[in-house]
């Protein structure tokens, strides 16, 4: 019981603290210059471009949008990324690690995706979904290189 009551007593206590770490709203003039100045945010962000390592919810730049994760939706004319699930758009997206959901844009990169790629240009190591667009690139596909749509599963 006692070890019960302890356990409650720290997440009391730690709770309040993840909370204060992160902020509903966050505005960016560029890259870290924002207010309030924080690393998570926990639904909208707004600006010319911004880096913001943790968000989950809504990102629109003007410019361009970098986070190492993120849920939700990103959009920027360059839109970067590390792992990112949900709706990554822009003119050019890049995303160095797993997207689970969709890339629209001119140009769309990604190590790993589950899900779709839709634009001019798509380009992937491995795939689980379909990219449309005029050219597409899976590294590891039966046919590495397609026009107008590519799949795997």
């Amino acid at each position: 019981m006692r070890k019960l009551l302890l356990a409650l007593f720290a997440v009391a206590m730690i709770a309040p603290v993840a909370l204060a770490a992160s902020t509903p709203i966050k505005l960016s003039l560029w890259d870290k210059i924002a207010v309030p100045a924080m690393d998570t945010v926990y639904g909208l962000e707004l600006g010319i471009g911004s880096y913001t390592p943790e968000l989950k919810g809504v990102s629109w730049n003007f410019i361009y949008s970098k986070t190492d994760n993120a849920i939700g939706w990103q959009a920027a004319f360059v839109s970067l990324t590390n792992d990112f699930c949900g709706l990554q758009s822009g003119c050019v997206n890049i995303n160095s690690g797993e997207i689970q959901g969709v890339q629209y844009g001119f140009f769309n990169k990604a190590q790993s995706v589950k899900g779709l790629q839709l634009g001019f240009v798509n380009m992937t190591d491995d795939m689980q979904g379909i990219q449309i667009g005029l050219v597409n690139f899976i590294k590891t596909g039966t046919l590495p290189v397609m026009v107008i749509v590519n799949a795997k599963f």
